[in-house]
Parts: C-alpha cells; structure tokens; sequence
C-alpha cells in the first residue's frame, strides 16, 4: 500500500452481533480494502436478536429504529486489523483573467485586468505560493494530489466539461508527483473568464474515472477559485446565480454516484455562492480567503484543514458484514487505549461540527470508513502504542473526555 501511517497505531475492529450456534474460523476478505482479518466463533448460541434498523444500511445515514437488544458479545466477533486509507485530491485551480487582481482588494470589486499589479501581490501570486508549499511539504509527501486547471482552450474559454475532465498532472504520491506539480503550476499564466460548470464537472469526471480505477482509495475533488461564474452564458446575475446552483447539482452528483466530495477554496471578494457548492459536495462550507487579511497565512490553514478532514491517517475501512448480518450505524462504540493503559470512550463529532477540529469520529460520505476528528486523529497518530477498537451492534456511548 503507498500509504504509510505516522507512527504503528494498532487499529482494531470488533463488530459485536448476535447469531445462532456457530463453529470453526474462517477468513474475511474485504474485497481488497484496507481491513483484513478473520471472524472469531464460539460454540455459544446467540440470546440476543440484533434489528439493523430498518434499512439503515441502504440510504438511510441515521438508521434510527435499530436496537441492540441482548447481543451476546461472545457469539461471533469479527477481528480486523485496520490500515489507513489511500487518499487523493485531485485540484481544479482557477486561472482566469481576475486572478491577477491584486490582493489585498480593499473592497473594491476587480474585473478581469490586462495583468498582474505593478506592485504587491495577486490572487494567483497567493494562490499559488500556497499551492507549491502544500506540495512541497513533507508531510503531505504519502498524499495523492493531481492538478488541472481552467480555463483551457483556443480561446481560453472552453465550455465543454470533456476539456477539463484530463489532468494537467495526473494523481500520484507527492513522493512522486511534487516537482512535475510546480513545474504546471509555475507555467501558468491567468487570462480569460471563469467557466465554473464545466471546469468543476470535468474535475469530477476525472475524480471518479480515478476512484472506479482505484477502489480502495478515498478521492475527493478540490474547487479553487476567486468566485462568481464568467463566461460560458453565465454573464447576467440570474445566469451567474444558476451556474451555481448547476456546479452544486454536479457536486451532488459526485458524491452521490462515487462518493466523491468537493472541497471549495475561495479567494476574493464574491464568495459567498461557493457554499452552496460545497455543501452539495459533501463538505459543509467552503473555505473563503479574507483578501484584507493575510492571505497567504489563511490559504495556507485552508489547504492544510482540508488536508486534516480527509483523514490522511485516520481514516479506516469499515470491514465488510457477515453473511446474513447488517451493520447498524448508529449503534457504534469506538473506544481509544492510550500507551500507558488509559481507555477514553470516544463519542460522535456534535452535528454540524467541523471534522477537522472537533474531537470524535464520523463516517464517510458512502459508510465506507470511519474517520477520527480533530485532537482524537492528533492523538492517536502521535502515540505509537495506542489502539483503537470499534465496536458494532451495540448503544452508542456518550464521548468521555480524554483521560
């Protein structure tokens, strides 16, 4: 596997379910995911009954009618030892004419210029920086990262989705992928309008042809951009307003059909459509870039948050259900033993938090993974002789605060 954890963090998962009398062992292959291991059996008869909750496990994400009832945790365990989970980000960077506005704005709205200031620095001058230092910093170097920019064309104004959907860069570790990213970076020049639709619909088509390629890998798309749609027929507010809502309809459709999330990056001063793009894809809201503060400073946090929600090291593959049994997602126990012993119960992220700072845990957009949040993910990567068991089919504790 290319990816590597920080330190041996034991990660192990024990999906506790009632079942009749069983005997003997036998292996569980997960399909070539992350988790591999073998289902532990007893001779005991299971006393309990275990109700998956109504369907939770075919488009219901709450679940909410399952119970437990008295599962016999000695009945059948599955015993999986977990691996952190390949991830990629393949980034749609905007290069349009308004790039090279300058930056701070000071409010004042920038149309498309004949180039960068004279002085000073730029929305792709930022942009940018940010960019080659995220690619360059060793500690992303076990991450995928692709790159593709817009607009592209004879025209630089390509209005065709299939234009966009090839890598300038295609996703690789940044081991490997580093140095041919800021080479594209560096030769790009901003000029022409924004065709935000087909740009971010073609980066879609690509994240997805990459997730089908690579299954056991958790891919989302990257959005970058200074805001509003331009070109494309989308030049009035009303037209501008509906290209938004069809970028947020082709944001859905990706997380839907291959469960890729997009991750909105704005910089400038009309950014507050970008949410609804980011919502759709998954992501809560987009990460907006106050141009009258220090830029590059929030670029840089923005790019490393993103980084931080995706799990690069805590995100875990939920192993595959027995035979005959359903998993019930809100029945889940996840409990962390620290190197000296200590076990903290640890609870779901509160609903509406962001991932990437609250403590806790959270599956992934497709119930694939399970991801750990914030100083819980920090945690665990940094003790090398902690462990992490999570426990199916059972009520879900409240969070205990770490010990």
């Amino acid at each position: 596997m290319r990816f590597g954890q920080v330190g041996p963090v034991f990660f192990g998962v024990f999906i506790a379910l009632a079942c009749g009398s069983t005997s003997g062992e036998s292996k569980v292959d997960p399909g070539g995911s992350a988790a591999t291991g073998n289902i532990e059996t007893s001779n005991r008869a299971g006393s309990g009954t275990f109700d998956p909750g109504g369907g939770s496990t075919t488009g219901n994400p709450g679940g909410g009618n399952g119970s437990s009832g008295s599962v016999d945790p000695e009945c059948a365990r599955i015993s999986s030892d977990g691996q952190p989970i390949p991830v990629d980000l393949y980034f749609i960077v905007d290069k349009t004419g308004s790039m090279d506005c300058p930056v701070p704005d000071n409010g004042v709205r920038c149309e498309i210029p004949d180039g960068p200031p004279d002085m000073g620095e730029s929305r792709w001058t930022v942009v940018s920086a940010a960019l080659k230092t995220f690619v360059a910093d060793p500690s992303n170097k076990t991450l995928g990262v692709g790159m593709g920019f817009f607009p592209i064309g004879s025209e630089r104004n390509s209005c065709t989705a299939s234009t966009y959907a090839s890598a300038n860069v295609e996703i690789g570790p940044l081991a490997m992928t580093s140095q041919p990213l800021t080479t594209a970076i560096n030769r790009q020049t901003p000029d022409g309008r924004t065709p935000t639709v087909p740009a971010l619909t073609g980066a879609i088509q690509h994240a997805s042809t990459w997730a089908k390629a690579h299954p056991t890998h958790r891919v989302a798309v990257v959005f970058a951009t200074d805001g509003q749609p331009n070109g494309c027929g989308a030049s009035t507010d009303a037209q501008q307003a509906a290209a938004v809502e069809q970028a947020a309809q082709a944001a859905a459709s990706g997380l839907m059909d291959n469960g890729i999330p997009t991750y909105v990056l704005g910089v400038g001063p009309d950014l507050a459509n970008l949410n609804s793009i980011a919502k759709s894809g998954g992501t809560g809201t987009a990460f907006l870039v106050d141009t009258s503060q220090n830029a590059a400073a929030q670029l840089s946090a923005a790019l490393a948050s993103i980084r931080n929600t995706t799990a690069l090291d805590c995100t875990y593959t939920v192993p595959p259900e027995p035979t005959g049994k359903q998993f019930n997602r809100e029945q889940v126990n996840i409990e962390y033993t620290n190197g000296a012993g200590a076990v903290t119960k640890v609870g779901p992220v509160q609903a509406g938090a962001d991932c990437a700072t609250a403590p806790g845990w959270k599956y992934s957009s497709d119930f694939k993974q399970i991801n750990l949040c914030g100083k819980t993910c920090s945690d665990v990567k940094a003790d090398k002789a902690g462990k992490i068991q999570v426990i199916f089919g059972c009520p879900t504790d409240p969070e205990e605060p770490p010990s």
